[in-house]
């Protein structure tokens, strides 16, 4: 297949966030810092879906859990494929690597799949092999000619997949959207991007943080889960119309919540049954599940609305203030009055 031809736009400027101070306390092997490349007419989607995972996550926690910054080859802006120019934070040369965790090579549509020779020397740089490195779109090209795939797994976009394999045939190359490695994470586009950032805070953030973000940033996506396959160990499979049914039943029944039994009868199923479906396609059970939508739906009356705190728990199905913000902030890491104050 033909590569994409390469063109030069008059770029706008374009700032998306200055640097913030690097987080120094996280768990082992958990990705706090990251560090994004600008190669010229990278895909800004591909980038804004990534950033937006790790802004999302900051808004929705009481505290400051991912950094990232933006680096050019000399520091300058650099324009991406929509024609505006993102401001870099710094150069290479000036990039303190004890900052960051992860350093991800941003590729586009009409990316060079030549990388410069800054960003390859940099690449090769020793003390760069014990963080984590990642790529977006084509990125990957940059990764490989500098020597730092072999025999390692990556993905690129697909329009790009024959090039990689005849000029890098050491790498293993999976036809998926993305995937995590050991110390590499690649996606092929800008969808993509999102999903395996997400993933990517899924261990040591857990289900119920993750599912929060995806309630704000993917609520558009059309499918019976409404979240990223790997939240789902069975996400591919469509969900019995009685499963529906009975989530239907929860989201229009909050402010007076059915009962176990209540559900049960109106779906016409058993308890047991329901339990095992809710187990089966969503990894969750009832009672949980039942409880995250009601969470979600306070932060949305919290963002959205001027209601009372009060107001907006029993609105939830809360019997008490108290109780409705204890299990707000074990779901969200948030007090319900720091998220109003940030909405």
């Amino acid at each position: 297949m033909t590569d994409f031809p390469h063109t030069k736009l008059k770029a706008q400027l374009y700032p998306i966030e200055a640097a913030r101070t690097p987080i120094t306390t996280k768990q082992l092997g958990e990705l706090r810092n990251f560090c994004f490349f600008l190669q010229e007419n990278f895909s800004m989607m591909a980038l804004t879906s990534a950033l937006d995972a790790l802004r999302t996550a900051n808004l929705l926690s009481e505290e400051q859990l991912y950094t990232f910054r933006l680096v050019s080859v000399d520091g300058s802006p650099v324009c991406s494929d929509l024609g505006f120019a993102a401001m870099a934070d710094e150069s290479l040369d000036d990039l303190n690597l004890n900052d960051l965790d992860a350093f991800v090579v941003c590729g586009g549509l009409r990316v060079d799949l030549h990388a410069p020779a800054p960003l390859i020397k940099f690449l090769r740089l020793s003390d760069l092999r014990k963080k984590a490195l990642g790529s977006l779109w084509n990125g990957l090209f940059a990764l490989a000619e500098a020597g730092l795939m072999e025999g390692k797994t990556g993905v690129v976009h697909r329009g790009n997949k024959a090039s990689l394999r005849e000029r890098f045939a050491s790498v293993d190359l999976k036809d998926k959207a993305y995937i995590i490695g050991e110390q590499c994470f690649s996606c092929a586009g800008g969808n993509s991007a999102l999903d395996m950032m997400l993933e990517l805070m899924l261990e040591h953030r857990g289900k119920p943080f993750v599912r929060g973000i995806c309630d704000i940033l993917t609520c558009d996506r059309i499918n019976d889960t409404g979240e990223p396959a790997f939240l789902s160990n069975q996400a591919d499979v469509r969900l019995p119309e009685n499963l529906k049914d009975v989530i239907a039943l929860m989201e229009n029944n909050m402010e007076e919540m059915l009962s176990a039994e209540e559900i049960a009868s109106l779906v016409g199923i058993s308890r047991r049954q329901i339990e095992r479906q809710f187990q089966r396609y969503l990894d969750s059970t009832p009672t949980r599940f039942y409880l995250e939508l009601r969470l979600k739906r306070c932060h949305q009356l919290l963002t959205q609305t001027a209601l009372s705190m009060s107001d907006i728990s029993l609105a939830c199905g809360f019997v008490s203030y108290p109780h409705f913000s204890k299990c707000y902030r074990q779901y969200f890491e948030v007090t319900p009055s720091q998220t109003r104050r940030q909405s």
